[in-house]
């Protein structure tokens, strides 16, 4: 038995000396140690942050790709590749326009590289210093909204920094992360107290824009409260009560997927409901949530074109013609995306915290009923479907 087990073990050892370790990790082909000649022709052109490269490739069946090494700053070095296939590549994410070199090698398949071409580029106006020399802020509801233009819809993120007599210094008070291609931004949250304010730009490669500085004093709001709120069904109103559905759940503060206020199915578009807010209100702004089921966002009757009236409790709220338009809205995605587009990451995040729409201070008048006109659905089918609703502004009788 032992010698058996001997036997079996020398053979094992010759199998294993006799075998040799795949070395998958190696250059595909056979090293010929001979590099490739170099791109030829290089054309540059600048870009905001960066630029693009045009070359010739060289005629080299064993080319692999081309790579462009750079330093973007002090200490930060860069390397950029590009298929043999292609014939250009683009360097990005530089913050400043002064001059850079820019080394370009071709490489084939068995990692030889050859000797290399150095040109100089001078980027253009990087996005982060256009988009700061974009920002403007006005004072509004809880905070302010900036303005802000966002033309290659670069990643960026917008820091917002603030100090008053309740800080300790400046302090970071919130981060938004966006690719719009224009504002407005809606910061807020902050108490009614005169503030000085530092906005940054950031982006992917951490580039930071100069700050926009800025003081105001945010007009002081409340979340409405909903336990006042009553359905008015008026002559024109629809019911919300299909598929489940209830009038009561636009306000129920519960998100749960079949927790919705869904209009009758096939229903012919303007679908209005009436509401009696409890008291004369001043509307700054409002939420509405989509069915928070991601596969079902910006689908079925989500609401894409809608209206807001107002009329004063002076008024007989029976009647139509006494309701004034507050708002005009659209809820589309932060992407720009169209119906069967994919949603991006901030499309949904978007969904799940809901869409903001402010009402103008210039047409902000008192009014005690609410008259909310959904146009058009996102999928184009005659309903509407709303998992929550929320009103800000101020109280100015609540009784």
């Amino acid at each position: 038995m032992r010698t058996k087990v001997l036997w079996i073990n020398i053979v094992l050892c010759i199998l294993l000396l006799s075998c040799k370790e795949d070395e998958v990790r190696a250059p595909y082909g056979v090293d010929d140690q001979k590099p490739p000649q170099d791109v030829t022709d290089i054309v540059v052109k600048s870009i905001a942050g960066g630029a693009v490269l045009k070359y010739q490739i060289p005629d080299d069946p064993d080319l692999s790709y081309v790579k462009a090494i750079f330093t973007a700053k002090e200490g930060d070095v860069r390397e950029v590749r590009a298929s043999m296939y292609i014939d250009s590549l683009e360097i990005e994410g530089i913050g400043d326009t002064n001059e850079h070199e820019v080394t370009v090698y071709a490489v084939d398949r068995s990692e030889n590289v050859s000797k290399g071409v150095t040109v100089s580029f001078v980027p253009d106006t990087p996005p982060v210093v256009n988009i700061r020399e974009s920002l403007v802020a006005n004072v509004d509801w809880g905070g302010f909204s900036l303005d802000f233009e966002n033309r290659g819809k670069d990643a960026i993120s917008i820091m917002v920094y603030y100090e008053n007599e309740k800080t300790e210094g400046q302090t970071l008070y919130d981060i938004y992360y966006t690719e719009q291609k224009e504002g407005p931004l809606a910061v807020r949250g902050l108490s009614p107290l005169p503030s000085k304010f530092s906005v940054k730009i950031k982006d992917r490669w951490e580039n930071i824009s100069e700050p926009y500085e800025f003081e105001l004093t945010p007009l002081e709001e409340e979340l409405l409260d909903a336990s006042r709120f009553r359905e008015m069904f008026i002559p024109g109103d629809v019911r919300w009560t299909f598929f489940g559905g209830g009038w009561d759940r636009f306000f129920n503060d519960n998100y749960a997927a079949g927790d919705f206020a869904h209009t009758d199915y096939p229903q012919a578009f303007p679908h209005p409901t009436t509401i009696d807010m409890g008291a004369t209100v001043m509307l700054s702004r409002m939420k509405i949530w989509q069915r928070l089921v991601e596969d079902d966002f910006y689908k079925h009757g989500c609401p894409r074109h809608f209206k807001v009236y107002g009329c004063s409790e002076n008024l007989d709220p029976f009647n139509e013609d006494n309701y004034e338009l507050l708002m005009d809205g659209h809820l589309e995605k932060p992407s720009g995306g169209d119906f069967g587009d994919p949603n991006t990451a901030e499309d949904i995040l978007a969904a799940q915290e809901g869409h903001e729409f402010l009402f103008e201070n210039d047409l902000m008048k008192p009014v005690r009923y609410v008259r909310f006109v959904s146009l058009a659905s996102w999928s184009g089918m005659e309903c509407t479907r709303i998992a929550e609703m929320k009103f800000w502004g101020q109280y100015v009788d609540k009784e």
